[in-house]
């Protein structure tokens, strides 16, 4: 009975298909060279998927249509989920820059729009080939003058003619580029041009330092058919040849100025609340972008007496257009304290070679008021002095009284002061003791209390780190995350003990 029962609830859950529907739209590439085929791809999460007819894009002929599904099942907090998920593939091939636009998905019955995506269609700046020649391998560079720690890039094109039957491409070798800081620029692009196949490949380059500079070359294998001789099944042998590019000729000339960046920048920094309230975040988000690279750009850290300061790794992020390098910066900082504090000012410079100038970014400085600053709670006496010392007028009295008080009181032994002082140090032995062995019964940490107490003490060891993350992530709605007691507990008292 207890089986049927079992198997009863998961044939239910099994058919009732948990699922959340949702749809998504997204292109092969942003940008695509004239010519070629770019795809649409429409992804639907659900059981009943209705896609929309779609004949042409914006002007562009659809070339070719495919559907994919699969189904995916999981056992999540004693639930079964199954997702299945539909896409449809568009083919389609654009002239002229185009907004895709939003498209109606209807889903078990509910319509759902994709987001409109713009593609940029851009010409191939790869050489053209000859009509006799069969193939090409060229370096090229827009810049052949860069200054000392300038960004450029350098594009590799491998052109291959239709008339090659078989054509094959292997054992490529990077160019050599020691002199640089060398990257590859995205993933190398395969495109036809003039009926002929293209392979291109980019890289970002960084002058280390002046002088003149060689590129060395790239090399590869390029095989054709061998048609005097086949294998087995009838295919024809591939005959392999050596091929290599040209060399590259850069000149590295010094910066006129010392700057922390070369290029075209704008700076936008924010918070997110001037005024928060104790242990609670405030964000701070620093994004720059602009005409050259962020790549290795890294923001100075923040130090700041009293704040717990949290950072994320940060995004760059670097993309071409019309041969011409653009990057973006983006930096978040969140800044705890349970006191008022101000994030200081920073700034850094920047050389721009369009206007041969020295600039400067600059983020402000931020004062942040915190609710319930502890600080504000301390009374301010001054030094030397204390209530219960000052005089007044009332309580001054005249010599002649002052001498009768005297001789009015007992005179004190040191035996009497011994055992007093014996006495109190029993009693406060004898509270110590009772205080402690009731704190190890009774007390039970809060995260709350816990997170105030260790946030200060957050440098001082992986373990006391990882803790405070598990008990900001928890304040912040993270259900996932469990604490040790027992660890918390021997944490909090090991900071309380060095507070001692």
């Amino acid at each position: 009975m207890k089986k049927l029962i079992i198997l009863t609830i998961l044939g239910y859950l099994l058919s009732g298909w948990l699922y959340a529907a949702s749809v998504e739209a997204k292109v092969s590439a942003s940008e695509v060279i004239e010519g070629n085929i770019a795809e649409l791809q429409i992804r639907a999460e659900g059981d009943e998927v209705e896609f929309p007819e779609i004949a042409e894009i914006e002007g562009a002929k659809v070339v070719g249509t495919s559907m994919q599904s699969s189904r995916n099942m999981t056992y999540l907090n004693g639930e079964v989920k199954s997702e299945k998920t539909t896409t449809k593939v568009i083919g389609f091939v654009p002239q002229k820059d185009l907004t895709i636009p939003s498209y109606t998905v209807k889903i078990d019955g509910k319509t759902y729009q994709t987001e409109p995506i713009n593609v940029k269609v851009v010409a191939s700046k790869a050489p053209q080939l000859k009509a006799d020649v069969l193939y090409s391998f060229e370096l090229r560079s827009e810049k052949k003058e860069v200054l000392e720690g300038e960004s450029f890039i350098l594009s590799l094109y491998v052109s291959i003619s239709d008339r090659i039957q078989g054509a094959k491409l292997s054992d490529f070798a990077d160019p050599e580029m020691k002199d640089f800081y060398s990257k590859p620029l995205g993933e190398p692009k395969q495109y036809r041009q003039n009926g002929n196949i293209v392979v291109e490949k980019q890289y970002l380059l960084t002058a280390k330092r002046e002088g003149n500079f060689t590129i060395g070359a790239a090399t590869a294998k390029l095989g054709k058919a061998d048609l005097s001789r086949r294998d087995f099944f009838g295919r024809y042998a591939t005959r392999w040849h050596d091929i290599s590019s040209n060399d590259l000729m850069i000149k590295v000339k010094p910066q006129p100025q010392k700057s922390d960046l070369i290029g075209e920048f704008t700076l936008d920094a924010k918070i997110d609340t001037a005024e928060t309230e104790v242990n609670k975040p405030v964000n701070l988000t620093i994004r720059i972008e602009g005409k050259g690279n962020l790549e290795d750009f890294e923001f100075p850290p923040y130090e700041i007496e009293g704040v717990t300061i949290f950072s994320d790794d940060a995004r760059a992020e670097s993309r071409v257009e019309n041969g011409e390098l653009y990057s973006s910066y983006t930096k978040n900082f969140a800044l705890i304290s349970d006191r008022n504090f101000t994030v200081p000012a920073r700034s850094f410079t920047v050389y721009n070679p369009k206007t041969s100038r020295l600039e400067t970014l600059e983020v402000a400085s931020y004062t942040i008021r915190v609710k319930g600053d502890s600080s504000a709670l301390v009374a301010t006496v001054p030094k030397g002095t204390s209530p219960s010392k000052v005089e007044s007028n009332d309580d001054k009295t005249t010599p002649s009284a002052q001498t009768e008080k005297a001789q009015e009181t007992h005179p004190v032994t040191w035996w009497m002061l011994a055992l007093a002082f014996a006495a109190g140090m029993a009693v406060m032995y004898l509270l110590l003791k009772w205080s402690a062995r009731r704190g190890d019964k009774q007390k039970i940490y809060g995260n709350d209390e816990a997170l105030g107490l260790l946030y200060p003490h957050i440098n001082e060891g992986p373990e006391i780190e990882e803790m405070v993350r598990k008990l900001y992530a928890i304040k912040n709605g993270d259900k996932s995350i469990t604490i040790d007691k027992k660890v918390l507990k021997r944490l909090m008292e090991k900071v309380r003990d060095t507070q001692q």
